[in-house]
C-alpha cells in the first residue's frame, strides 16, 4: 500500500457486563439463584461442575455463607464486617478460596472498629487445585434486567439510562482526543434476543462515523483440565453468535490521528458450582488515521451481517483457534467514493463485539473480538501510479488472545479465528492487487 494512504480503525470495544439476570423473559432471577458478594450480584452458570478435585497444601476456604459478610475486595485487601471465625483461623503464607471471589494468598489479617482486614497477594489456579476438572455453560442473553443489574464502570463522559422501544438501556457520551463520541446500547424487548447498538464519532464539520446494528444472545462454554500441578487442557467457545452492523462515514479535510478506548466497562459474573466466579466483559476502542486533502472527499456507506463461532483451544502446551465465520454477507446501501485531484485514504474499523474474560479476577482470556474493517482508496490516477483507482473494501477479521499463566502455564499470544473481505470498485478501476495494511486489523491491548 502506498505511504500516501491512511485509514481510520474504528476499534469498539465493551468491557464486561455482569449480568444478573434470567435466561428468558427478561425477568430478573429469582433470588435463589443470583448470590451477591461485596455488592456485587453473580449467577449461577446454567451447568457447571468442578470434579476430580486435590487440593494442594497449606490451602483452605472461605465458604460462600461466611462471604456474605465481606464488605469490599480490592484485589489486595478483603475487609469483613464482624469477626467471622473462619476467617480469623486463617494463617499468613495460607492459599485461600474465597468462594465465588477469589484466590489469594494471606499476608496478614488485622481487627479494628468492628472490621476484619485480610492481606494478601496474588495466587495462582494451580497453587490451590493440584488437579480439577472444571466446566461450564451459559447463555448470555442480552435483556432490559441484565443491563439494570449490571455492573457499570466509566472514566469521565456522561452515563445515563435511556428508554425507546427496544425497552431500557444505556447511553455514554463524551469528547476524547478532539472527538464527540456517543454510544447506545439498548436491548431487544422481550426475550433479550439481541442488543442494539449505535455508535457515533465526529469531528466538527471536518469528520463523521455512524454505526449500527446489533449483536445477538450466544451460548459460552468451557472446559478446563488441571492434573497434578499443571494445565493439560482449556477450552473456550462463544457459539451462534450472529451480528449485523452499518457503517457509513464522510470525511472532509482531515489528517489528524486518533486512538481513543471508550471508558465504559460492562460486567457479568457467574458462579460455576457456586464457587469459581467468572466475568465476562464488554468493551470499545476507536482509531482514526486519515489523509483527506484540501478540497477532497471521502464517504462510504456499508452493511455487514454475520456469523459463526469463537474460541480456542490450548493442551499440550500449544493453542488452536475453534472459529468458524459460517456467514458473511456485505450490501452497499449508500454513496460509496472519494473524490480528489490527489490520493485520498481512510479506513475504519469496529472492534465489536469484544469480549474478555477472567476466572478469579484475574484476566485469562484478554479478549476475543471481531475486527470490522471498512477503507476506501482513491488515486486520479498520476504519470507514476497505476491508477485510476477508486475501491472500497470491508473486511471482518476474528481474533482470540490468551494468557494462561494463572492456571500455572507459560503460554501467552493471540491467534487469529477467521478473515473474510469484500470489494467494491467504480467501473474502469486500475488498483494496487492488495492495500491493506496489517496493521488496520491491529488490536488494543
Amino acid at each position: 500500500m502506498k505511504k500516501y494512504f491512511a485509514r481510520i480503525f474504528f476499534l469498539t470495544s465493551i468491557s464486561f457486563l455482569v449480568f444478573n439476570c434470567s435466561k428468558s423473559s427478561g425477568d430478573v432471577a429469582p433470588e435463589n439463584e443470583i448470590v451477591t458478594i461485596g455488592g456485587e450480584k453473580m449467577e449461577f452458570a446454567d451447568k457447571g461442575t468442578i470434579t476430580n478435585v486435590v487440593k494442594q497444601a497449606n490451602t483452605t476456604e472461605i465458604s460462600l455463607s461466611d462471604m456474605k459478610s465481606l464488605d469490599s475486595f480490592d484485589n489486595a485487601k478483603l475487609v469483613f464486617s464482624g469477626s467471622p471465625a473462619s476467617v480469623k483461623a486463617l494463617k499468613n503464607g495460607q492459599v485461600v478460596l474465597f468462594e465465588g471471589n477469589s484466590l489469594r494468598k494471606i499476608t496478614s489479617i488485622t481487627e479494628s472498629g468492628g472490621k476484619t482486614t485480610v492481606n494478601t497477594t496474588n495466587a495462582k489456579f494451580n497453587q490451590y487445585y493440584k488437579t480439577a476438572k472444571v466446566n461450564f455453560e451459559k447463555q448470555m442473553y442480552w435483556t432490559s434486567s441484565n443491563i439494570k443489574n449490571a455492573k457499570i464502570k466509566v472514566a469521565g463522559g456522561r452515563l445515563k439510562s435511556i428508554s425507546g422501544a427496544n425497552d431500557v438501556g444505556l447511553e455514554y457520551s463524551g469528547e476524547l482526543a478532539g472527538w464527540k463520541l456517543n454510544l447506545k446500547l439498548n436491548p431487544e424487548s422481550g426475550e433479550g434476543r439481541k442488543l442494539n447498538v449505535e455508535l457515533t464519532a465526529k469531528r466538527g464539520s471536518a469528520a463523521g462515523i455512524e454505526v449500527k446494528g446489533f449483536i445477538s444472545d450466544f451460548s459460552a462454554t468451557s472446559d478446563i483440565d488441571l492434573n497434578n500441578g499443571n494445565l493439560d487442557s482449556y477450552n473456550h467457545q462463544h457459539n451462534n453468535l450472529n451480528g449485523e452492523l452499518e457503517v457509513k462515514y464522510a470525511f472532509l479535510s482531515l489528517d489528524q490521528i486518533a486512538q481513543i478506548s471508550i471508558p465504559l466497562e460492562i460486567s457479568r459474573t457467574i458462579l460455576v458450582n457456586g464457587v469459581i466466579p467468572v466475568t465476562f466483559t464488554l468493551k470499545c476502542n476507536l482509531k482514526v488515521y486519515p489523509e483527506i486533502i484540501e478540497n477532497s472527499t471521502c464517504q462510504a456507506h456499508l452493511k455487514l451481517t454475520y456469523n459463526g463461532t469463537q474460541g480456542f483451544n490450548y493442551s499440550n502446551r500449544s493453542i488452536e483457534t475453534a472459529g468458524t465465520l459460517a456467514g458473511f454477507d456485505v450490501t452497499r446501501i449508500g454513496d460509496t467514493g472519494s473524490a480528489s485531484a490527489g490520493v485520498v485514504g481512510v479506513g475504519v474499523g469496529l472492534e465489536f463485539p469484544r469480549f474478555q474474560i477472567g476466572i478469579f479476577h484475574s484476566v485469562v482470556v484478554p479478549y476475543i473480538l471481531n475486527n470490522t474493517s471498512v477503507q476506501s482508496y482513491f488515486e486520479s490516477g498520476l504519470p507514476f501510479v497505476p491508477g485510476p483507482c477508486n475501491q472500497t473494501t470491508l473486511g471482518l477479521k476474528g481474533v482470540v488472545g490468551v494468557d494462561l499463566s494463572f492456571f500455572g502455564a507459560s503460554f501467552s499470544g493471540s491467534r487469529d479465528l477467521y478473515e473474510r473481505k469484500t470489494e467494491f470498485k467504480t467501473p474502469g478501476s486500475k488498483c494496487p492487487s492488495a492495500f491493506i495494511n496489517p496493521s488496520l486489523y491491529s488490536v488494543t491491548l
